[in-house]
């Protein structure tokens, strides 16, 4: 008999080139993110997008600028 072990998919932030590890596995993807807005205060407006899974198995989620806000 095979026994077969199931691992969870680690999470990675992408910003621009930087890959930010997951701070807090049991968060949201949304919440755990802004842990980093202290350190990156782009990452407070951004937008996730994701995830994708590369080569490595990982959930990449990449963090963009949220768009410009216009009057009008």
């Amino acid at each position: 008999m095979t026994t077969a072990t199931i691992q969870a998919a680690s999470r990675v932030f992408k910003l621009n080139s930087l890959e930010l590890p997951d701070p807090d596995p049991k968060l949201p993807p949304e919440e755990a993110v802004q842990l980093y807005a202290h350190a990156y205060p782009q990452v407070g407006g951004a937008v996730l997008t994701g995830p994708e899974i590369d080569s490595d198995g990982r959930m990449v989620y990449s963090v963009e600028r949220a768009p410009a806000k216009t009057k009008g």
